[in-house]
């Protein structure tokens, strides 16, 4: 009897553990999870990640709105804006959970607004650099509030700190720059007030 109960113990352990290694397999970040054929430039696990400088430089919404955005969206890190991480100024005027899980925060400074994104955990990886600092951003967001999968009014006033990503363009959201520039992912968030 207590032989039948040992290998009913091994079955059951074994059965687990596929299943664990198989949900692991199936929950793996992917373009179809985690935000199309730029994923990777998204959650920068990108091949390009290290040639990014990290330090932020200050700059503008507005600035950055007006830069000259590239005749095709790039799926590799093409231009210098890519090429760089940047720190705004900027109050979070509204939020919401994409549906690959990202947050996304509409930031506005001088009547000028942009995008800014932060990859969900789950669609960060090894490769992911800054993963933690990733995380750390994700995690004042959601003190701070509580994102939804619909736009909510938020207000903390922030530095936020990104790397330079060419979305499609979209004139029609508020919230979207005309050139299609983003900071996405974010990298950094430091609150100045609203939290």
């Amino acid at each position: 009897m207590e032989r039948l109960g040992v290998f009913a113990l091994l079955f059951l352990a074994a059965g687990a553990a596929a299943a664990a290694a198989a949900g692991t397999h199936t929950d793996a970040p992917s373009a179809a999870r985690c935000g199309g054929t730029t994923w990777r430039l998204k959650t920068f696990s990108d091949p390009q990640r290290l040639r990014v400088d990290v330090s932020a430089q200050s700059t503008t919404i507005a600035s950055i709105r007006q830069r000259r955005a590239p005749g095709h969206l790039p799926i590799r890190r093409i231009t210098a804006f890519q090429l760089h991480t940047w720190e705004v100024p900027a109050q979070a005027t509204r939020f919401k959970v994409d549906s690959n899980g990202s947050v996304r925060l509409e930031l506005y400074d001088h009547n000028s607004y942009i995008n800014a994104v932060i990859p969900s955990p789950a669609c960060l990886s090894a490769k992911s650099r800054l993963r933690m600092d990733i995380l750390a951003a994700r995690h004042i967001i959601e003190t701070c509030g509580n994102p939804t999968s619909n736009w909510q009014s938020f207000g903390p006033v922030f530095f936020v700190r990104g790397v330079g990503y060419w979305a499609a363009k979209s004139p029609a959201s508020r919230g979207s720059a005309p050139n299609g520039a983003e900071l996405h992912p974010v990298t950094g968030l430091r609150v100045v007030a609203g939290c």
